[in-house]
């Protein structure tokens, strides 16, 4: 599913970044080289000297931020060695985070608290490194500084430094070489080029600093985010409780179950092997969402929110699982309620939302309205188990949660707000996976870690095949592994997909893959964020081998026209003669309007290999009919 922009990474200080990505404690043995020496003796020189460096040990920042065709602002505050903290505002969303040297966290825009592990510890651990510009004090704070070269464009020439905090996070430096001034600053976040473009310097607080610093996502100029600083104090006395996890959280938005108690059973709907669950929007009707534990924020399809008179504000680039773009926007709802058995329920309100199209990217490949996605911000509110069989959700208040189950507890780390765990593929690959209930896919393996462990070359027949979801369509090689394992669990034959995806979320360089539905399906899976802790207690699917369709075609639905959106080469829809865009009008002499995907499904993935169907289509006006022969393809 789609992949917004994490908000809360958009701040900080005027020292360098305004993308919070960070800190790791530092290690004794720094490293500066002969060549870097000078550029950051110069920089130290130009910005007040090194006794009006070593002097600040602290500052409080206040920032004008511009960004998503809105205002709002930005709070800051550092202290030596390690510590950091911010709170940012911006449309209908407040988010904080922090990092007291030991424990680094996030409260979202809807007041959820999160202690930050994995690859967000690290980059938030390095970006507090950066921000008190340990890198140009004397022991570089542990790091390492280098001199990767001198660079010219049309603005004037630069040297380049390379400069490593503590735990490898990496960022080049570029300083002017008429005023030794650091102007630009890059670093690579997963498989994005983020460029913070440093200018207007003056001097506060004794030092020389820059008054304006826009923050440039590779790709993406419509999040381009500009800091203005309007006012800095160095060397106050800043109380810890601004840099603490525990005294900086605050108490979610209000989860009422319905009903009375602290547990929920919710019915859903298992279709296209996606999660579909009935949702009310401020008190209207009921409408289907999908749940996603791969989506960061509950997102509002643009139609729907219209509809129900919803107003968004500001306008985000945002990326799915594709290459392809799309904007976002804004807004808040009185309520969120999931309906339980006689009125019971979960209620949830007011809520910060995401507003986008979602209808275009994914109802030609459900058959069906999507009317919103239930995300993180959602989920992480509840120790959630989603039980594939009985097709319910049982939601309980996480504090007084103890899982009962007969499953393996299983620790992950948040990405962003995604849950990631380890797991091996063929007894001897192990990566780390995100588990994405928002994916009706077995497992998608990304295209760094394909290269990297050389797949496309230990594995035999493949399949190329089309995706899609918010971000477009991708493409991929599907094929068999030989074994697939997760803790004490393992099967044999699972079915992969090897990304070819160049951008998005297919192509993230930081994980090994998604595991989707076809994967979780065979688990009575168990989340609980406040403990990071899925539980894993198999299920009726567990022991069945994965299957692929017996067609090889896919058929989506466009204004209610069915049409092949994808015939896989040699399959058997292929041998009857489909072809990509015919439209399909019947299927064993009943119109398409009389069958649902699922039924078509189950028809084409679990048939018989042998089984004949007749499939009837129009291609340049001419009405034909076909036999197609189910066959085994993987």
């Amino acid at each position: 599913m789609d992949r917004l922009p994490p908000l809360h990474r958009i701040a900080c200080s005027a020292g360098a970044v305004a993308v919070i990505l960070a800190c790791a404690s530092a290690r004794a043995h720094a490293t500066i080289t002969p060549g870097a020496q000078p550029v950051v003796d110069r920089y130290v020189r130009g910005t007040g000297g090194a006794a009006a460096l070593a002097a600040e040990h602290a500052t409080r920042q206040r920032f004008t931020l511009t960004a998503f065709g809105l205002k709002g602002s930005v709070r800051s505050w550092t202290r030596l060695p390690d510590q950091s903290a911010s709170l940012t505002t911006i449309g209908p969303f407040t988010l904080r985070e922090g990092d007291d040297g030991r424990t680094a966290w996030r409260i979202d825009q809807n007041g959820r608290y999160a202690e930050l592990g994995g690859k967000d510890l690290e980059n938030t651990r390095a970006a507090t490194w950066y921000e008190n510009e340990m890198w140009a004090r004397p022991g570089q704070g542990g790091g390492s500084v280098s001199l990767a070269g001198a660079e010219e464009d049309s603005l004037g020439r630069y040297a380049v430094l390379e400069v490593v905090a503590p735990g490898g996070h990496a960022r080049r430096l570029w300083f002017d070489e008429a005023t030794g001034l650091l102007v630009r600053s890059r670093q690579r976040d997963d498989t994005r080029d983020i460029t913070d473009v440093l200018s207007d310097y003056r001097v506060v607080a004794g030092r020389l600093r820059p008054g304006r610093t826009v923050v440039q996502v590779a790709g993406m100029a419509l999040n381009d985010a500009t800091l203005t600083l309007d006012s800095l104090w160095a060397n106050e006395t800043l109380s810890d409780t601004l840099f603490v996890s525990r005294q900086a959280m605050t108490e979610s938005a209000g989860v009422h179950f319905r009903g009375g108690g602290t547990r929920a059973v919710i019915p859903f709907h298992y279709a296209a092997r996606h999660v579909w669950v009935k949702v009310s929007v401020d008190g209207g009707e009921f409408a289907d969402f999908l749940l996603d534990t791969g989506a960061s924020i509950t997102v509002l399809d643009s139609a729907f929110a219209a509809s129900r008179g919803i107003v968004a504000e500001g306008r985000v680039q945002v990326t799915g699982a594709g290459s392809d773009q799309g904007g976002a926007s804004f807004s808040q709802v009185r309520s969120l309620f999931v309906p339980g058995p006689d009125g019971q329920g979960v209620e949830l309100g007011p809520e910060k939302v995401a507003v986008l199209s979602l209808a275009p990217h994914l109802e030609p490949f459900f058959w069906r309205p999507v009317a919103g996605v239930l995300g993180y911000d959602f989920i992480s509110r509840f120790a959630l188990t989603i039980d594939y069989d009985a097709e319910t959700l049982t939601l309980e208040d996480p504090q007084g949660f103890h899982y009962g189950g007969g499953g393996a507890p299983i620790p992950f780390e948040l990405s962003g707000s995604i849950p990631v765990i380890e797991a091996r593929l063929d007894s001897s690959i192990t990566g780390r996976f995100r588990l994405d209930v928002g994916s009706g896919s077995t497992v998608d393996l990304h295209t760094p870690f394909v290269r990297a462990n050389r797949l496309s070359e230990r594995t035999g027949r493949k399949l190329t095949a089309l995706g899609g979801g918010f971000g477009g369509t991708f493409s991929g090689d599907i094929t068999r592994m030989k074994r697939m394992a997760i803790g004490p669990y393992a099967w044999d034959d699972p079915i992969v997909i090897l990304s070819g995806a160049r951008e998005g979320g297919l192509a993230s360089e930081d994980y090994a893959g998604n595991i989707g539905n076809q994967v979780l399906e065979r688990f009575r899976p168990t989340f609980d964020y406040t403990r990071k802790t899925v539980w894993l207690e198999p299920a009726a699917r567990f022991d069945e081998r994965d299957e692929f369709s017996l067609a090889g075609v896919q058929l989506a639905r466009f204004d209610g026209v069915v049409r092949a959106m994808t015939v896989l080469a040699g399959s058997p829809a292929q041998a009857a003669g489909l072809a990509e865009g015919d439209q399909v009008e019947a299927v064993d002499g009943r119109p398409m309007k009389d069958w649902t995907l699922e039924a078509l499904d189950v028809m084409f993935e679990r048939g018989r290999p042998g089984e004949r169907h007749r499939i009837t289509f129009r291609r340049d006006g001419k009405k034909r009919t076909v036999t197609m022969v189910l066959e085994r393809m993987l």
